[in-house]
């Protein structure tokens, strides 16, 4: 992504000029406080909102998305935040919707497999109204898979996931990422991402502050440039 900007038609900017790069084989940690621009950025690389200037550059080719639907076709998925399935459906029919013919053959095989490859288990006969929000993510997780999207963007996953399904989560990405996939980790949590993130950027007001290997992560420097000043991190003891 290059110079990408993004003003709402009631003036409000959201992103000022920002890029980013995402290599294959990483999982990437989009960080910064609520309002910085991470989700509006991944929206736009998923196909959910147009930028007002900028380019996406694709394997060496720009592109232009004009839906979600299109950036799906080029490889590229989004998990959002408030997961968006139909309750009333089973786990099994909200992966493959709206996929019909060839692309249905061997569907339950081929879920199964990911199911394996990931650790990412499912009851799929169930009805999502009835599953826990960890298991209703991964069925979203499942649904992108299932379409072959080569980067994956996961909107503040660990929000609603108890540790033990956090720590499956980390797993399941480790071995995406193993497997060839990009992985984008938007959050606010620093512990978080310096867990699971080989690479992170920073953003801060709609703009691009820094970017960070895994080897030059540490907390005092991830805190200071989301907040723009020093942080003082203190320990209270009992």
């Amino acid at each position: 992504m290059r110079g990408i900007v993004k003003v709402y038609p009631d003036g409000t900017v959201a992103l000022r000029g920002v890029d980013l790069r995402l290599e294959p084989g990483e999982v990437h940690g989009l960080l910064g406080e609520n309002g910085a621009g991470k989700t509006t950025l991944m929206k736009i690389l998923a196909g959910f909102l147009r930028p007002t200037r900028g380019e996406i550059i694709l394997r060496g080719r720009r592109v232009r998305f004009r839906s979600a639907a299109d950036a799906l076709r080029h490889g590229i998925g989004m998990v959002h935040q408030h997961l968006s399935l139909v309750p009333v459906f089973t786990a099994y029919e909200n992966i493959v919707l709206g996929l019909g013919g060839r692309e249905l053959r061997g569907a339950r095989e081929r879920i199964e497999k990911l199911m394996r490859e990931t650790g990412l288990e499912i009851p799929l006969d169930d009805v999502v109204e009835e599953l826990p929000f960890g298991v209703r993510q991964r069925v979203e997780i499942l649904r992108m898979l299932f379409r072959e999207v080569d980067v994956l963007i996961l909107d503040e996953p660990t929000t609603n996931l108890t540790p033990i399904e956090t720590r499956e989560l980390f797993r399941a990405l480790r071995r995406l990422r193993d497997n060839g996939k990009t992985i984008v980790f938007i959050t606010h949590k620093l512990r978080e991402v310096m867990e699971i993130a080989d690479r992170v950027t920073v953003m801060r007001r709609g703009r691009v502050v820094g970017s960070l290997t895994r080897e030059e992560v540490e907390p005092g420097k991830l805190a200071r440039m989301m907040v723009g000043r020093e942080v003082v991190f203190r320990i209270e003891r009992p």
